[in-house]
């Protein structure tokens, strides 16, 4: 078995050069930068949402200036573990805060893609309400965020992120997903979609994104591995789709099923079958809850994986090698299919 160092020093050095002529970019809060500097990739990811953290944060302890401090701190420490960009999947209705994302990513030196999108199920937020309920609105709004710049500012969105709580979409998170898969026909930028994939969604929205003529292939299921199916995973990929295989960690404890061994091993034999280049390994974790104190952390909060943003690097990535995968995969899922990706068409 290679020790992680080896195995990451090994993905590093197959980190591709600018393409030469290269045209097409990925929109980060700094800007847009040529997709083959992305790097290694963390997709799903919760950096911090910032206005709700600063709220469980006491003016006396710094505030808002402390807080970016110890972040950047934190961040720096993960940049220099290997990881150059993480994609914060924070819409607006779950206090994303893109001047703070912007702060925090130049002074880190972290690459960060902001996503626009609904996540539909927000907590109760005063004063936030949805820009429109109909398709056409939600579309021009997620547009707006990515072709023009997000909260009046000219920081554009890099991806469409859609919330569906259920295996099947109530009506509302329909709207949303048909508004996302036309925003992302307009604009090029792809979409990801929080689902609850031990029902199966994923096999009930493909059928939506395919009538509005999405191509599979700028689509993500993410949560994908709280399935330990392994028909279901081929179902979908053998369709264009990709799977984000980023609650691992959370197969570590015993309330959390599949079992850690099933979700990796999954993950390994979709990479026999020749389908690396449809997995993405991330964390989805609230990284924002890390730097508080542990009696203000929340359920979300105390899930969070061991080793924080780089559980995937220290411990997943290490025993998918040990369990058989491929350099040459693993090198597909966190390089290759995040550069790709994001991409904009």
């Amino acid at each position: 078995m290679k020790s992680r160092r080896a195995f990451l020093a090994g993905i590093a050095a197959a980190i591709s050069s600018p393409a030469a002529g290269a045209s097409n970019i990925a929109q980060t809060v700094l800007g847009p930068v040529d997709p083959s500097l992305l790097g290694i990739t963390l997709p799903h990811e919760h950096v911090a949402e910032g206005a709700y953290y600063l709220r469980k944060w006491p003016k006396d302890w710094g505030g808002r200036p402390e807080f970016v401090a110890r972040s950047v701190e934190k961040l720096r420490v993960v940049r220099a573990a290997g990881i150059s960009t993480i994609v914060d999947l924070t819409p607006y209705d779950v206090f994303r805060d893109i001047r703070f994302l912007e702060e925090i990513s130049r002074k880190s030196g972290l690459h960060m893609i902001a996503a626009t999108g609904q996540r539909f199920f927000p907590p109760n937020i005063a004063g936030v309400t949805m820009p429109s309920r109909t398709i056409e609105g939600l579309a021009a709004f997620f547009t707006r965020e990515v072709r023009n710049g997000i909260d009046g500012t000219t920081i554009k969105a890099g991806v469409i992120k859609i919330g569906i709580g259920a295996g099947k979409p109530s009506a509302l998170e329909e709207t949303g997903l048909r508004a996302g898969a036309r925003a992302s026909k307009a604009t090029g930028a792809p979409i990801r979609i929080h689902t609850r994939a031990a029902d199966r969604a994923g096999e009930s929205l493909a059928p939506i994104l395919e009538s509005e003529g999405i191509d599979p292939a700028r689509v993500s299921f993410d949560h994908s591995d709280d399935s330990g199916d392994i028909d279901y995973f081929l179902g979908l990929v053998k369709r264009g789709y990709s799977l984000g295989m980023d609650h691992v960690h959370r197969g570590l404890r015993p309330e959390f099923k599949p079992p850690f061994e099933r979700r990796t091993d999954c993950i390994r034999q979709l990479c026999e079958a020749g389908f690396a280049g449809k997995i993405f390994l991330s964390q989805d974790s609230e990284f924002g809850g890390s730097l508080l104190p542990q009696d203000a952390k929340e359920w979300r909060d105390t899930i969070d994986p061991p080793d924080g943003l780089l559980f995937t690097t220290r411990q997943l990535i290490p025993y998918l090698g040990h369990i058989g995968v491929s350099e040459r995969d693993i090198h597909t899922m966190t390089v290759e299919n995040p550069r790709r990706f994001f991409t904009l068409a």
